[in-house]
């Protein structure tokens, strides 16, 4: 899959499971930050879009050993590490985006519910439920940050047909006003010509 793919599924199963269409991309926005925009050793070796550990989760096997400052006590001291300890491998990508949409993010957990999740309507707001949820260490405001920023660079297409959304500046999407403006632009060039005898329809 290419991350174009791996972005639009995780849009397209966030609205299947709720989301709004703005909840929706901050789901997109948090797994590109979680797997280092889909190349870090967690998803290539895991297909875990998300840096899930194994808690063993139905769609998930037990995978690759966390880094040491994530593991337990007993794995750090002992070298006795429990299921925790290692990221969920999953067989697919798809298969981790729905561990995480449609069993993780369907409980709820510290007093974060579903609903609130999925009715964010802010990289700050969704940043502040996960965080209360426990999903992240990292300072909230840099996780919201990174969240904002990579909004800017992830590409989505509306599921129900409509025109493309760009949300890179830098990456290259259709314009459809800048097409629309330039056709009318023509046809009333090709009139002025016509109307001055240049050219003859």
């Amino acid at each position: 899959m290419t991350n174009y793919e791996i972005d639009q599924s995780i849009y397209n199963t966030a609205i299947k499971d709720g989301f709004t269409p703005v909840s929706a991309k901050f789901i997109v926005a948090q797994a590109r930050l979680e797997s280092g925009h889909y190349k870090s050793d967690i998803f290539t070796k895991n297909n875990n879009s998300f840096g899930m550990k194994y808690v063993a989760q139905p769609l998930a096997t037990k995978g690759s050993l966390a880094p040491y400052k994530e593991r337990s006590s007993s794995c750090k001291e002992n070298g006795i590490c429990s299921n925790g300890d290692y990221y969920a491998k999953y067989s697919s990508v798809e298969d981790s985006i729905k561990d995480v949409i449609e069993r993780n993010y369907n409980k709820t957990k510290n007093g974060v519910t579903p609903e609130q999740l999925k009715n964010s309507k802010t990289p700050e707001e969704y940043a502040s439920l996960l965080k209360k949820r426990g999903y992240y260490g990292a300072p909230e405001s840099s996780y919201a940050s990174n969240i904002k920023s990579i909004l800017n660079r992830v590409t989505i297409s509306n599921i129900y047909g409509g025109a493309k959304e760009v949300y890179n500046k830098n990456e290259k999407g259709i314009n459809f006003g800048l097409i629309a403006i330039s056709l009318i632009g023509i046809t009333y060039y090709a009139y002025y010509l016509y109307k001055k005898g240049i050219i003859k329809i």
